[in-house]
């Protein structure tokens, strides 16, 4: 009996140990959201974007699963451990762990039992990410719709490589200069623009993208020294229906990355956009409507 009694002891002891001195954070906020890990990875990485009161420092990360950041928030020092994962296709965990610069120990002992300022300023912290999360996701919207095939269509597109966050000004910019070359050419339109994403770097946030209108009745161009001939054929597919501007039409594509993943779907690495609606008419912007198709393997 007395040989058992020492090794619980000695057990606790153990947990104990690890609690106060290897455990990694002080204190951990859980909560969830309704929307993709991608799209909660890339907010806590833009964090420092939206507010000048968080000033932080990504130093380690595993794409869109997990991230580690220096913080300094009101003149203090934090290290944040995000921990982030899909429950299903539309909602995601995230767990966030907060260590503070100095009394590590204090901080583990009093967390679960008083409202210290640590705790307290460690709430206010993720209170803080999360006002801002639920601000970002308030300016869109993704529907998955499932399984379809995308559109078929003749082309004529400008190519592009980019950072993601650019992808809108590469359309804006030459929006004008396709127009006015189908215009020019008496070229029939056949329906709405289209980006064509013909690689998506993850880990580089890069993209190759077609930016194209569809045109009928041809097979070939008359020379121009950037716009270029393109069929698309139509293929299997997953398709989402996006509302919101379209410098955030890549949170549909994260939606439906998750979709896949909880579905057992593989997908190729390209993506095809259809815009219903042309931004330059401004407007509501959640009226925008975006149908986005990734080929299945």
């Amino acid at each position: 009996m007395k040989k058992i009694i020492s090794v619980l002891i000695l057990i606790a002891l153990c947990i104990l140990g690890w609690y106060l001195f290897i455990k990694k954070s002080d204190y951990i906020y859980r909560f969830e959201t309704k929307t993709s890990q991608a799209t909660v990875f890339y907010s806590i990485s833009n964090w420092k974007k939206t507010n000048d009161s968080i000033h932080t420092e990504t130093i380690d990360s595993t794409l869109y699963k997990s991230i580690t950041q220096k913080l300094n928030y009101l003149d203090k020092n934090y290290t944040l451990f995000w921990d982030i994962k899909a429950e299903n296709d539309s909602v995601t965990k995230v767990a966030l762990g907060i260590k503070g610069a100095k009394n590590n120990a204090i901080n583990r002992i009093t967390a679960p039992f008083l409202n210290t300022e640590f705790k307290s300023m460690s709430k206010d912290i993720a209170m803080n990410f999360i006002r801002k999360l639920k601000m970002n996701l308030s300016t869109f919207r993704v529907k998955i719709i499932g399984k379809t095939d995308s559109p078929a269509k003749k082309c004529a597109c400008v190519n592009a490589k980019t950072k993601l966050e650019n992808k809108a000004k590469h359309m804006m910019r030459n929006y004008n200069y396709i127009a006015d070359f189908v215009d020019e050419n008496n070229l029939q339109p056949d329906g709405r623009p289209m980006v064509v994403i013909n690689n998506f770097n993850k880990e580089e946030n890069t993209i190759d993208m077609d930016f194209c209108f569809p045109v009928t009745g041809i097979d070939k161009l008359p020379k121009n020294p950037d716009i270029f001939f393109r069929e698309l054929k139509a293929v299997p597919s997953l398709k989402a229906v996006f509302n919101g501007n379209y410098m955030y039409s890549h949170h549909a594509w994260f939606q439906i990355f998750d979709y896949a993943e909880n579905n057992t779907i593989d997908l190729k690495n390209n993506i095809i956009e259809k815009f219903h609606n042309n931004p330059n008419f401004g407007g509501d912007a959640l009226q925008w409507t975006t149908e986005v198709y990734i080929p299945i393997k």
